[in-house]
């Protein structure tokens, strides 16, 4: 398999990854409704509604692959199988959507740390959330196993605020990619996983609550082409 390829995305305003039905399970039940905003081919009237009332919210990072770009391609080695790996994603010019609630607004401007290139990993901040609020982390990627039988992995995984006990990260694991037609193929791969905010990530302070990143495993060398990764929520 040659280390470079291209996979041309779209660039249909319409086809972002946010307009199927799964991308806002998390915000308005799959009922988004197609009309001239952004906003609400995202989302229903009611989920309009409660975003504007700070109630819910989601804060989304897309690849060029939306458009009319390309996604982010990782190889990974052989020598990178069976370890945790922190996704990249180069985020494009127009790929930043900020809807994130009142509070988390209030206390932080920008939604994430990182750069999403190697070695600064693109992580969601929590600050703003409380014991009540609850959230989820989607992503969408595709990968090509170089060999058959391939098992692909994903965990998010979350870091706590300074009081909390414990204080070590923990992690919560999504279903596998079982890549069971053979090697050389284009796996679609769109983990969907909830938590609820507990008392060891919520918001502690200034400055002081968790994050929680997104991290992949497989047990065959392969390409990763990451499109997008959102965080949803409702405070």
């Amino acid at each position: 398999m040659a280390l470079t390829r291209t996979i041309t995305g779209v660039s249909d305003d319409t086809q972002l990854p946010f307009d199927d039905d799964e991308g806002v399970s998390i915000v308005n039940n799959n009922s988004g409704s197609r009309t001239q905003s952004n906003e609400s081919k995202v989302l229903g009237e009611s989920s309009l509604s409660e975003i504007r009332d700070g109630i819910q919210g989601y804060y989304s990072l897309l690849s060029g692959y939306y458009f009319g770009g390309i996604a982010t391609e990782r190889i990974i080695t052989v020598a990178e199988t069976n370890t945790w790996l922190d996704i990249e994603l180069t985020v494009d010019a127009s790929g930043t959507f900020e809807h994130r609630p009142t509070d988390m607004l209030a206390a932080q401007a920008v939604g994430h740390t990182g750069t999403g290139a190697n070695g600064s990993p693109i992580a969601f901040l929590l600050e703003g959330l409380t014991q009540s609020s609850t959230a989820s982390v989607r992503a969408a990627m595709t990968f090509d196993p170089d060999e058959d039988g391939g098992r692909f992995e994903s965990k998010l995984l979350f870091t706590r605020h300074s009081s909390a006990s414990p204080s070590v990260d923990f992690a919560i694991e999504a279903n596998s990619l079982i890549c069971e037609s053979g090697a050389e193929i284009d796996y679609s791969y769109t983990p969907n996983t909830q938590f609820f905010v507990g008392d060891t990530i919520n918001t502690n302070g200034v400055g002081d609550a968790g994050t929680v990143r997104l991290q992949v495993k497989t047990d065959v060398a392969g390409t990763l082409n990451m499109r997008e990764i959102a965080l949803f929520i409702q405070s």
